[in-house]
């Protein structure tokens, strides 16, 4: 008998916003949302299922902490797992014993991970204050010279193909509004995202675990090869050290694809980002 999750997975698109719709009146799902359902619905070409996606007030959008993040989580993943294994591959080179390896490979998995960790949390900081800075400077220039502000937009639109009629009658009507006038010039001006709120403190906290996390990966041949009773070669620890980053970078891969592309593990697209970052991995080393 198929599980519920499977034979959701089974209906039609335009069945499943549908029922979505009925259910959430009285409980809220944590994996349907609105955004899931829409992503389905690209993939898939479906427009009635993208119509009833953009027409449902049920599935509001939501803001997920977890897609704030995930950029923090990937390459704090990716960084610890190849630079742990460039230092074992680098100290295996030169025929040094087990325990050296592994104390130098934590040693450098601890001290790169706080390094990155303290790397995010400061660089979003910095940016975060540069993004209110120059917010208070354009709220200022709106305050005291606001026909030169939307004669900049005017421009910047012209630019775009826009025609000068129909850029002043937007620019002029949306002047009308201060938020959302300063917030499109951050975007288009400036090239800033005025919603930049991100929890600094937490992406540095992910990119550190993840980080100590997958790079402690390479180490784990040295550490089974210390229990006493396994043999291994040092040629065999390094083989197997390979072969389990491989297999990491195919699994951290294949988990990003899957979380991006909103894929089930009938699609083929998270095998193709999981062997590519495994293949990825094998041909750098």
């Amino acid at each position: 008998m198929p599980s519920s999750a499977s034979a959701r997975e089974q209906q039609p698109l335009t069945q499943i916003v549908t029922n979505t719709s009925a259910e959430t009146k009285n409980k809220s799902y944590g994996a349907t949302t609105k955004r899931d359902l829409a992503r389905r619905a690209f993939k898939t070409m479906d427009v009635e299922a993208s119509k009833k996606c953009h027409q449902n007030a049920a599935l509001e959008r939501h803001n997920f902490g977890g897609d704030r993040y995930i950029k923090s989580a990937v390459f704090g993943g990716l960084d610890g797992i190849i630079t742990t294994f460039a230092t074992v591959t680098t100290v295996a080179g030169a025929k040094m014993s087990s325990t050296v390896i592994l104390i130098l490979g934590i040693a450098h998995l601890f001290a790169d991970g706080i390094s990155m960790g303290l790397g995010d949390y400061t660089s979003t900081v910095a940016e975060q204050q540069l993004v209110r800075q120059e917010r208070k400077r354009e709220e200022w220039e709106y305050d005291t010279n606001k026909e030169a502000e939307i004669e900049e937009m005017v421009d910047l639109y012209e630019k775009k193909g826009v025609s000068r009629a129909d850029a002043q009658l937007v620019m002029t009507t949306l002047a009308k509004y201060k938020d959302p006038f300063i917030d499109m010039m951050m975007f288009e001006e400036l090239q800033m995202n005025p919603y930049d709120d991100d929890d600094a403190l937490m992406g540095g906290v992910i990119t550190l675990v993840a980080f100590v996390l997958f790079g402690s990966v390479p180490l784990l041949s040295y550490v089974i090869a210390l229990v006493p009773g396994i043999e291994f070669s040092s040629d065999s620890q390094l083989h197997l050290s390979l072969g389990l980053t491989a297999l990491t970078m195919f699994i951290l891969g294949a988990v990003k694809g899957s979380y991006i592309d909103n894929s089930s593990y009938q699609d083929p697209s998270w095998w193709l980002s999981g062997s590519g970052s495994g293949r990825s991995s094998i041909i750098l080393f």
